[in-house]
C-alpha cells in the first residue's frame, strides 16, 4: 500500500462519464505510483449547446436530484454557471459521504493531472514533516498564492520560465518559475513555510489535487451544503476555498513546491467550466 493510501482513507478521481481517455491516462499514472483510487463520476453540468431552456431544465434537475439550490449571480449566464456548479455539486456529494462515513481524510484528484517524477518520495517526506499539525485543506498542487518556492521575480538558471499567466495575457507583471506549467503567483510574505516541504496557502486556486480533513469537510458543508452557487462564490468550488482560506475560516496548506501539476498549465482544452 502506498503512503498516499495509508494517509488518506479514500482517494477519488473526479471524471465525467464520457472522458474515458482522461480516466485511462490518470489511472496509468496512479498505478505507476502504486496509488489506489476510485472513480467518482462527475456531475454533468454541460448545457451550452442546449439553449437557454436546456440550461434552465438542467438547473432544476440538479437542484431536485441533489438536494441543493443554484442561485444565479447577476453577471453570469446559465451556460457558464451550470458547468461551474457541477464540480461544486460533486464535491458536496463527496463531503456529505465523508461526514456520514467519518472518513478522517480524503484526497481528490481531477482527471487532468501530472504527478511529479519524485511524487512518492516527496509526498512521504512532506507528510512526515506535517506530523499532527491541523489543516482543513492540503493541496498537492494549486495555483495563485500557494507557496513561495521555485518562484522568483527575476529570471535565473533556477527559474528560467516566465509565467504562463503573463504569456497568455491573463495577468500583467513579471515573475519566473522553475516549472513552466506552474500556475502559482508570487507569495513570499503571505505564504510562510510551515515545514521544509509545506507552506501556508492563503489564496489557493484550482482543485486538481487536494486533501480534505473531516473538520474541513464539516466547515465547507456548513457554508455551502444546500447552495451550490451564490453571488459570493460564483458557482466555483475553488472560489469557495480561495475566499475562505483567505479569511482564515479554512486552514489551508500546500506542498511547496507542488508535487502535482495541472496538465498543460493554464489552458484546459475541451472544458465547459470557465475560469
Amino acid at each position: 500500500m502506498s503512503t498516499v493510501n495509508k494517509f488518506f482513507d479514500k482517494v477519488f478521481v473526479i471524471s465525467l462519464f464520457d472522458k474515458t481517455q482522461r480516466w485511462n491516462k490518470v489511472v496509468k499514472q496512479l498505478k505507476r505510483k502504486q496509488i489506489k483510487a476510485e472513480r467518482f463520476v462527475a456531475v454533468d453540468g454541460r448545457c451550452k449547446n442546449q439553449g437557454i431552456k436546456g440550461c434552465r431544465d438542467k438547473r432544476r434537475s440538479l437542484e431536485l436530484t441533489h438536494d441543493i439550490k443554484i442561485t444565479k449571480p447577476r453577471d453570469m449566464t446559465l451556460k457558464e454557471l451550470i458547468p461551474a456548479c457541477s464540480l461544486t455539486i460533486g464535491t458536496i456529494l463527496l463531503l456529505r459521504a465523508m461526514v456520514r462515513n467519518k472518513w478522517k481524510r480524503i484526497l481528490i484528484f481531477e482527471d487532468d493531472v501530472e504527478l511529479s517524477r519524485n511524487f512518492k518520495r516527496d509526498f512521504a517526506k512532506g507528510i512526515k514533516t506535517l506530523g499532527k499539525k491541523k489543516w482543513d485543506l492540503l493541496y498537492l498542487g494549486c495555483a495563485a498564492k500557494c507557496g513561495h518556492r521555485d518562484i522568483s521575480l527575476e529570471k535565473s538558471t533556477k527559474t528560467p520560465f516566465i509565467s504562463g499567466w503573463i504569456e497568455e495575457g491573463y495577468m500583467e507583471g513579471e515573475w519566473y518559475l522553475k516549472n513552466k506549467i506552474d500556475l502559482r503567483t508570487p507569495c513570499e510574505g503571505e505564504c510562510p513555510s510551515i515545514t521544509k516541504f509545506i507552506s501556508r496557502a492563503p489564496v489557493p486556486g484550482g482543485t486538481w489535487a487536494y486533501g480534505i480533513s473531516l473538520a474541513g469537510a464539516r466547515k465547507i458543508l456548513k457554508l455551502i451544503n444546500h447552495n451550490a452557487a451564490t453571488p459570493k462564490y460564483w458557482g466555483h468550488i475553488d472560489q469557495v476555498y480561495k475566499r475562505e482560506c483567505n479569511t482564515g475560516y479554512l486552514k489551508c496548506v500546500a506542498f511547496d513546491p507542488p508535487i502535482v501539476w495541472h496538465e498543460g498549465g493554464a489552458a484546459r482544452a475541451g472544458s465547459d467550466i470557465p475560469w
